[in-house]
């Protein structure tokens, strides 16, 4: 378990199937996270379990409540060791908007973001964004990631229709940034 001041972040249980319905069913995590829509609490229950096969998903538990608050994961960006992939990853992070504006997405991404360089030794971690997230976008920023380059999935298929900002963030720049942030 991963654990800060007022959050931690544990492995996903399929007690979580309630929360992940509730957000599968709010179009305000569709539209900036891309979250997945949920009709009914089986939908919900196989995406727990799904979440829980996956190496690095977490749920993000705020202590004073013990309630779940959000998603937090890094994703494989993929196997090839001759490019280099298997020392990056791409994060996923979402939060419920009752605890916006708090500081506790900045706090779960700093736990995810130090284990992920200190413990999983990563040279890169990669994050992409809805255009539109201005949010994310200034977290990450906040964080010491670069913007990179935006894609623009309309080209690709008019069904899928927006576009994503790609940013990245190298352990030379995660350090550099708490080094500021503790001078500070």
């Amino acid at each position: 378990m991963l654990e800060s001041k007022r959050i931690l972040l544990r492995k996903i249980k399929l007690e979580d199937a309630q929360t992940l319905l509730k957000w599968g069913q709010d179009d305000l995590y569709h539209q900036t996270a891309g979250f997945e829509r949920f009709t009914d609490l089986g939908q919900a229950q196989k995406a727990a379990d799904q979440y829980q096969k996956r190496l690095y998903s977490f749920a993000i538990i705020e202590k004073k409540s013990q309630k779940m608050i959000g998603l937090v994961e890094l994703y494989e960006r993929g196997l090839d060791e001759q490019a280099g992939l298997l020392v990056t990853k791409d994060l996923g992070f979402m939060l419920d908007k009752d605890y916006w504006h708090q500081g506790l997405m900045t706090e779960a991404l700093t736990i995810i973001i130090n284990y992920a360089f200190n413990d999983l030794k990563q040279q890169q971690i990669w994050a992409g964004t809805f255009s539109n997230n201005e949010a994310s976008q200034h977290i990450l920023e906040k964080l010491g990631f670069k913007y990179i380059y935006t894609a623009d999935f309309k080209q690709v298929s008019e069904t899928i229709g927006f576009e994503e900002k790609y940013f990245l963030l190298t352990p030379d720049d995660w350090y550099d940034k708490m080094q500021l942030n503790t001078k500070s």
